[in-house]
């Protein structure tokens, strides 16, 4: 049998598929479908049965990444999307918060809110602080709502009430009505898909998953049915961006745990590679056709953090910290007020770079390391698709030397040297500007393009040591086999640490875990493979936001109350550099997140190449290396390269995927499991 990840990207849609007894791992990669997602599944699918061997039927497991809600939200192609909202709240969408991300910025502009004035509505109802409804929700007032609602026309509805997240009757009230004078609208309430405090965050949230829901659940639809036609009878689970998987029929109720699917795939599967590899504290840099993927992994372990931003939406919701920027193979160079400006727009799989011979004529980040002989045209994608070199040679020309007055090999090497310096700033937005040194870290580069420029980001950065990935061109596919299904329920609570009964809170988490761990035996997962972690979101009284602590055991009474306050000073020094044990401290978000293991693919001895520390190049190439000029530059296949072998840069690694280059200095040594460490010259 065989475990499958596919990961849909803007470009391509990569496929890895474990064989479960040999522990053989076959890759390829398909060109994305951005229009129906799900051909490109039965395409690669197709693939995987032609070339190696691998039919649907003897798939029992696959799941999928996805970032089709993400770009939903990015492109304002999501549903119709409708509000209800209690009377008088009906503007919080368009109120958001005095807080600017960008303080300085005197020409920032919100984004538009997803759900236009038109089509937000107020119930006459409200529920008090303390959870106890001061107006309640009649009948009669719930089925006047519902029947506006109905009379819009919209795809789906966000209903998002004051304090629902205490007392969620009158959202599941309205849940109903809407149910009866609408049959099939979508419908997404904040006390089931946010249930935290905040107004603006919760409802943002909310209506976030109301507007991706239509296209989610097409997807599903498509995906189940494609898969079926094709013969594949195993379970299909979905990414979530927490890092965990999800069933289909979750991700259908609760779309938006899908914005960072994609990324957060290669990020649990870059951390599995550092791990096994001997790395701790990785920069990970997923660089696709499209965007550029930058993670954190801390003491082996995957960065979270309980919400993030897509689109310029808060998003509640727990997952991979990553930042996102338009920096890929795929990225568009242009001429602009005298210089060169590389992205964010994207050339994407259609028309694709100029020297795919789609009709692209702009140059890429890819046409330019075509000119700069990086990319042997020949041998993309392991030869299944011919570039045209020419073509990128004419788009680098006209687009960048003409106008700059440079030849090619200058204006491509000026191309790079842009699209390196706006990776440097994605590095730089999770480490440097977080308080840490990126020198500390080893760089861990992947996805089709990551190679290609590290060995410079490292040079710019002063990092010293590259992890290159096996089959980087397809680790977020991967990552997708070396995760599990994880869930997360989260109750706010304001609770005064002095006043706190360890006992009530007890029952408080025990009841979140019995949720969850119903959910995890829907799934088939038994209560001996489910892990369950408690969390708490804690303040100083008068705080605006909460350092997130780990909860110790509980004692004979109950949660241990002193200990946990402790634990919180500790984080609260860690995070900020100081804590005051004087100062009283609140409690206010309880989660629990449970783990349901599942087989993951394992990561294999390397068996490629027949020994010796010195291989031999399979042939030779000049490529452009900027100050040093054109260089004759050694290239050895990938999988020829046995444990030790060495190679001296400058120098070109291949691979079907990806190219890896070893700039001039560069020294790398292949370990036991065929990652190439690199060390970087000071």
């Amino acid at each position: 049998m065989h475990h499958v990840g596919v990961d849909t990207g803007g470009t391509f849609t990569d496929f890895v598929a474990l064989d479960v007894a040999s522990g053989r791992v076959h890759a390829l990669k398909v060109p994305s479908e951005p229009a129906d997602p799900a051909r490109a599944v039965a395409g690669g699918l197709a693939a995987l049965q032609a070339r190696h061997g691998v039919p649907p039927v003897a798939i029992d497991r696959l799941i999928f990444g996805t970032t089709v809600a993400t770009n939903a939200v990015l492109e304002r192609k999501g549903g119709r999307t409708a509000l209800v909202a209690t009377r008088g709240t009906r503007d919080v969408l368009e109120i958001q918060r005095q807080w600017r991300h960008r303080l300085f910025d005197l020409a920032l502009q919100r984004p538009e809110p997803l759900v236009p004035r038109r089509w937000r509505l107020e119930a006459d109802e409200r529920v008090g602080a303390d959870g106890r409804p001061v107006t309640p929700l009649t009948d009669r007032e719930a089925d006047r709502v519902a029947a506006e609602v109905a009379a819009l026309g919209v795809d789906a509805v966000a209903v998002a009430l004051l304090f629902s997240f205490l007392a969620p009757a009158h959202e599941e009230r309205l849940r109903a009505a809407i149910a009866r004078a609408a049959p099939g609208l979508h419908v997404s309430l904040s006390s089931g898909i946010c249930p935290e405090f905040r107004e603006y965050e919760r409802t943002c949230t909310t209506a976030l998953n109301a507007y991706v829901m239509p296209k989610v659940h097409r997807l599903a639809e498509r995906l189940e049915a494609e898969l079926g036609a094709a013969g594949l009878r195993g379970a299909l689970r979905i990414m979530q961006s927490n890092g965990g998987l999800m069933s289909a029929a979750q991700a259908r109720q609760a779309p938006v745990r899908t914005l960072l699917s994609g990324p957060a795939g290669g990020v649990v599967g870059a951390a599995a590679v550092a791990a096994a590899a001997g790395l701790r504290d990785v920069i990970t840099m997923d660089m696709g056709g499209t965007s550029l993927d930058v993670s954190l992994v801390r003491d082996g372990q995957v960065a979270l953090a309980s919400e993030g931003r897509v689109g310029g939406f808060p998003v509640k919701i727990p997952q991979v910290d990553t930042h996102t920027i338009g920096a890929g193979g795929g990225s568009i160079a242009r001429f602009f007020r005298g210089t060169v400006k590389v992205g964010p727009e994207s050339a994407g799989a259609d028309p694709g770079p100029a020297c795919y011979g789609r009709g692209g004529t702009e140059p890429t980040s890819t046409d330019a390391a075509v000119v700069l002989g990086l990319i042997d045209p020949a041998y993309f994608l392991g030869g299944e698709i011919a570039l045209d070199p020419d073509a990128a040679a004419r788009a680098v020309e006209s687009g960048i030397a003409r106008p700059l007055g440079l030849d090619r090999a200058e204006a491509a090497q000026a191309i790079v040297r842009v699209q390196v310096a706006n990776m440097v700033s994605g590095i730089r937005a999770v480490s440097v500007e977080q308080g840490l040194d990126p020198r500390a870290f080893a760089l861990l580069p992947f996805g089709g393009a990551g190679a290609l420029y590290a060995g410079l980001v490292a040079e710019e950065m002063g990092i010293r040591r590259l992890l290159l990935p096996v089959h980087p061109s397809v680790l977020s596919a991967l990552g997708l086999l070396m995760t599990d299904v994880k869930y997360t329920e989260v109750r706010t609570r304001l609770v005064a640490a002095a006043a706190a009964d360890g006992a009530a809170l007890e029952a408080g988490y025990r009841e979140l875990e019995a949720r969850l761990a119903a959910a995890l035996a829907a799934e088939g997962i038994p209560p001996a493979r489910t892990r369950l972690e408690r969390v708490c979101d804690m303040r100083y009284h008068g705080q605006a936001y909460e350092v997130p602590v780990p909860v110790p055991p509980p004692g004979p009474d109950g949660l241990d109350v002193g200990a946990l306050v402790a634990r919180f000073h500790a984080a609260h020094r860690r995070s900020y550099g100081h804590a005051d044990e004087r100062e009283p401290v609140e409690l206010v978000n309880f989660r629990v997140t449970a783990i349901g293991e599942v087989p993951k693919a394992p990561l294999a001895r390397w068996t490629g190449g027949p020994g010796g520390e010195a291989p031999a190049p399979k042939g030779e190439r000049r490529a452009y290396f900027g100050d040093a000029g054109w260089l004759a530059c050694p290239v050895f296949e990938r999988h020829a390269l046995a444990v030790g072998a060495r190679v001296t840069g400058p120098a070109l690694v291949e691979e079907p995927g990806a190219t890896l280059v070893l700039y001039p200095g560069h020294r790398g040594v292949v370990d036991a499991l065929g990652n190439l460490l690199v060390t970087v010259p000071a």
